[in-house]
């Protein structure tokens, strides 16, 4: 079976550190976070998937408003020296040139866009964020080839990072853009919400046919209980593999979502879409 990881990271030591120093919160996400720091180049990375069998991965970088075009173009050009990383763009509701930078993105092949809003500082469903996601409805109306969009989400993240809890992305959010942009397919990462209580993730986030959940990270916040249900409710055509990496790595992550997807009854054919196809499909692959 083909495998693709839909959520990976190239962070810098600083980040990994800033994380490992919060002991409730590494409890908190389960996160390993001993490796983590021999897990921050490509090489590395390029290792782990090759011994778990993953054919190709996803790299989601975002950046402040002031260095959106120099993060798209450092990512752009370090997949370029690989044959099995693709690179999302990310965009910024406060750069003053969004449209310029959607049309540029495109020229290089990006299909993806990631936004995480608590860390860039922004309300997702603000007005300025508004006004970008109008930007990319009118680019996914034009015919000129379909952008998708990472949200990244933490429930807690303003509790742990000492962001504006304005900025905390929410499921209700994620379910209202969904509804509002029905042209633009949306991923919700971490099974649509990391640590968020799971009646409000059933309450508010209900299947649409533009809506896909990311699987990392999410296994080991929710109970195994709780992830099949989602995974049921979704259903394999809006479920895609990731594994958070460099917090997890793939064997490991492999198993237990395949383990997952067994409990909830999929099939070959449809864990094969988990896994691989739903992804393929948006990066036209």
């Amino acid at each position: 079976m083909l495998v693709f990881d839909s959520h990976l990271h190239l962070f810098n030591i600083k980040i990994v550190e800033n994380v490992a120093h919060r002991r409730e919160l590494v409890g908190l996400l389960n996160l390993q976070t001993a490796g983590a720091p021999a897990r921050l180049d490509i090489a590395s990375l390029a290792s782990s998937m090759k011994a778990a069998g993953v054919a190709a991965g996803l790299i989601l970088p975002t950046a402040a408003a002031a260095d959106v075009e120099r993060i798209n173009t450092l990512f752009i050009e370090k997949v370029k020296s690989t044959d099995f990383l693709h690179t999302a763009g990310t965009l910024h509701p406060a750069y003053p040139n969004n449209q310029t930078e959607i049309d540029r993105l495109c020229r290089n092949g990006i299909r993806g866009i990631k936004l995480c809003s608590f860390s860039q500082g922004f309300v997702l469903d603000g007005p300025p964020a508004l006004a970008l996601f109008d930007l990319l409805d009118v680019h996914n109306r034009s015919g000129a080839g379909r952008l998708f969009v990472v949200l990244d989400t933490f429930y807690h993240a303003h509790s742990y990072f000492g962001t504006d809890q304005a900025n905390t992305t929410k499921p209700a959010q994620i379910a209202s853009l969904a509804r509002r942009y029905p042209h633009t397919v949306f991923i919700a990462a971490h099974m649509g919400g990391l640590a968020a209580p799971f009646e409000q993730l059933w309450a508010e986030l209900s299947p649409r046919d533009n809506l896909l959940l990311d699987t990392s990270n999410a296994a080991h916040t929710l109970t195994k209980e709780q992830f099949v249900a989602l995974l049921k409710r979704f259903g394999p055509g809006h479920i895609v593999f990731g594994t958070d990496w460099p917090w997890f790595e793939h064997e490991e992550e492999i198993s237990r979502i395949k383990e997952l997807t067994g409990v909830a009854g999929f099939s070959q054919k449809q864990m094969s879409a988990v896994f691989y196809d739903n992804m393929a499909a948006l990066l036209s692959l």
